[in-house]
């Protein structure tokens, strides 16, 4: 009897080891394996704006480097909210995943009500894939020629300047209102639902200015049609010496711009999440992409998915703040 127990527990436990094994190994092998098919890279907007180009010049940096098609996929809408939400429901097999802006992963938490996913339970963060600073760009017709003459032209116009965005959930809008309380103004916000119809209606004169990137917005300044104000930075850029900064202008608060996020379903395997991330950080550092991105003033990321996943965290407290201090309430 005293022999015999041991036995038995020891058979059981080799049973359960050995279970574990045909469970372990499966997933281990597929991780090895992956990809073997085609993977879809979710991009929440329309083509054309430029969160869709920088997505494009990953996706085919990503296809050479894993020898698979990465296929951009627009779904556009809902403040990007469809484009995440197809994400979220995805099958976690590592053959979706997102390339998503601040807006989507953090704007539209602090600002929707009810919201269907939360970006920290739903998604697994990936890697900051790269960022850059906003430009305040204006329609050549519009009388102000430097910030203090818009400021002041603000003020003689109460509410009659109108400023776009492509949504009250983007950093845009955020950045936009910050300069408001800043400055003691009031312009009239006009919601889009992407860059690029809003540079359109920028063009024909129907809005005013706007807070956008450089890679949107920089051939057009050189076209002169459009004007630049300012640059959302703490220092100067390259290709605009004679720009000042927000910090140079005394608005050191109403510095920021774009930021570009790569995600996944929450329960994509971590071996996956692993490899795909190792590809990335390996993209952004090719010459080919990082003379991508520097065309359009893009500083490419790379961080780890603690680290991003902590960056995370960071912008929602941030925004957060300011939400409350204008405010706004989730609608």
């Amino acid at each position: 009897m005293c022999i015999a127990k041991p036995m038995l527990i020891l058979r059981r436990t080799l049973v359960g080891l050995a279970a574990a094994a045909v469970l372990v190994v499966p997933t281990l092998g597929f991780a090895q394996d992956w990809p073997t098919r085609p993977i879809k890279l979710i991009v929440p907007f329309p083509t054309g704006g430029g969160t869709n180009a920088v997505a494009r010049l990953l996706g085919d940096q990503l296809t050479k480097s894993l020898g698979q098609p990465v296929i951009v996929d627009n779904r556009p809408g809902g403040n990007g909210i469809i484009g995440a939400l197809a994400t979220v429901r995805a099958e976690p097999d590592g053959y979706t995943f997102m390339f998503a802006t601040g807006s989507v992963l953090t704007g539209v938490m602090l600002t929707v009500k009810s919201l269907p996913y939360d970006t920290l339970r739903d998604l697994q963060p990936i890697t900051l894939v790269g960022n850059g600073p906003y430009l305040l760009v204006a329609n050549p017709a519009f009388p102000p020629n430097t910030l203090a003459e818009m400021i002041a032209y603000a003020k003689a116009h109460p509410t009659e300047v109108n400023y776009a965005s492509p949504g009250g959930s983007t950093v845009n809008f955020f950045l936009a209102e910050i300069l408001n309380l800043s400055a003691g103004i009031k312009t009239t916000h006009i919601p889009y639902k992407g860059s690029s119809a809003l540079i359109t209606d920028l063009l024909g004169g129907h809005v005013q200015y706007t807070l956008d990137t450089p890679g949107s917005t920089l051939a057009l300044i050189r076209e002169k049609k459009l004007k630049v104000l300012a640059v959302l930075a703490n220092e100067r850029l390259s290709k605009l010496p004679n720009v000042p900064t927000m910090v140079e202008l005394g608005y050191p608060n109403v510095v920021g711009g774009s930021w570009y996020g790569l995600v996944a379903p929450v329960k994509t395997p971590k071996a996956i999440i692993t490899r795909m991330h190792a590809a990335v950080v390996a993209a952004l550092k090719t010459p080919e992409l990082r003379k991508a991105f520097e065309e359009r003033d893009v500083v490419p990321g790379g961080n780890t998915p603690e680290e991003f996943t902590k960056f995370i965290q960071a912008e929602l407290a941030k925004w957060g703040d300011l939400i409350n201090k204008l405010g706004i309430k989730p609608e």
